[in-house]
C-alpha cells in the first residue's frame, strides 16, 4: 500500500524536474537545446500543454518549424493552446507554401493568409507581393525599416531541400535562417 502512496509522488517530482528544465534551457534562450530536450520527453509530456507550447516555441525560436506539426496537433484543450495551434500551423504552412512556390515554380500570389511577426511570416508576405520570379535570390526591403532587409533563398543540406532567409541591417548580414 505504502508504495501506491510513493509512486504518484515519485512521478510528480520527476515531472516538475523536466518542466522545470524545459524551462530554464527556454529563459537561458538556449532554444535548440530545448527543443531537443522537450521532444525527449514530449510523448511523456504530451497531456501537459504548457509544456507541449513551450516544446513549439522553443522549436521556433530555433529555426526548427517541421518540429511543430507534432507539437500543433496536440494543442487543443484551452484557448491558449488553439491559439498556439493556429499560430504554429500558420507558419508550417506559409512555409510549405513558399517552398513549393520557388522550388516548383506554383503561383501562391492571390492567396491571402493572416501574417505575424515571425520573420518567416514577413517574408511571406513580401514575397506574395513580389515574387521576383526571374530571381533566384530574393530581396526584399522591410517596408517598416527601410535599414532592414532579407534575402529568400532555396538550399539543400544533407539532401534536404528546404529555404533560408538572411537578415540584413545596413546591407551587413545579421542572421542567417534555414527553415
Amino acid at each position: 500500500m505504502k508504495y501506491f502512496l510513493i509512486l504518484p509522488l515519485f512521478f510528480s517530482v520527476i515531472y516538475g524536474d523536466i518542466n522545470q528544465k524545459l524551462f530554464t534551457l527556454y529563459q537561458k534562450g538556449l532554444y535548440p537545446q530545448a527543443c531537443d530536450y522537450g521532444y525527449r520527453f514530449f510523448e511523456m509530456q504530451k497531456q501537459d500543454e504548457r509544456f507541449i507550447s513551450l516544446i513549439g516555441f522553443s522549436c521556433l525560436k530555433s529555426d526548427q518549424i517541421d518540429r511543430l506539426a507534432a507539437v500543433a496537433s496536440l494543442l487543443n484543450q484551452s484557448p491558449d493552446a488553439r491559439a498556439n495551434a493556429a499560430y504554429f500551423t500558420l507558419l508550417i504552412m506559409q512555409k510549405k507554401l513558399l517552398m513549393s512556390a520557388l522550388y516548383d515554380g506554383k503561383p501562391i500570389y492571390n492567396l491571402k493568409f493572416p501574417t505575424s511577426s515571425h520573420l518567416l511570416s514577413k517574408v511571406f508576405a513580401l514575397y506574395i507581393h513580389n515574387p521576383q520570379n526571374e530571381n533566384s535570390i530574393k530581396v526584399y526591403q522591410d517596408p517598416a525599416n527601410a535599414r532592414q532587409s532579407y534575402k529568400l533563398y532555396t538550399i539543400e543540406i544533407n539532401g534536404r531541400k528546404t529555404i533560408a532567409v538572411d537578415e540584413y541591417y545596413d546591407k551587413i548580414l545579421t542572421l542567417h535562417h534555414v527553415y
